[in-house]
């Protein structure tokens, strides 16, 4: 994995309030009010981009404040960072992006 500081530097430049956590001892990146675009409308919720594999065997995961209709396969409940969270059924996005490019593979998987 890349240096944290940097990858959380990186992510801060384009999302100004993304705020380092923990869970389970491994850095993920919470993004309050991240605006983005999903089916064909605009979007703004809480983001939880986890840079690891937390689950499923997926190597990385984004969490979502709540699922998109008619995005994403198999909608899934998700416990991380003290929260509920939603995810979608969407592989092979690898740890070894750097975390600005995982969160932007995964936000394709639902656009």
């Amino acid at each position: 994995m890349s240096d944290i500081t940097t990858e959380i530097e990186k992510v801060r430049a384009m999302h100004a309030t993304a705020r380092l956590l923990s869970e389970r001892g491994h850095p993920v990146v919470l993004l309050p009010a991240f605006s983005f675009r999903a089916a064909g409308q605009d979007q703004v919720m809480d983001l939880l981009l986890v840079p690891w594999a937390h689950s499923g065997g997926y190597p990385t995961r984004l969490f979502f404040e709540r699922p998109i209709r008619e995005r994403g396969r198999n909608w899934t409940e998700q416990y991380a960072a003290d929260r509920k969270w939603w995810t979608p059924s969407w592989d092979g996005v690898p740890a070894t992006f750097s975390w600005r490019e995982i969160l932007g593979a995964h936000i394709r998987g639902v656009a």
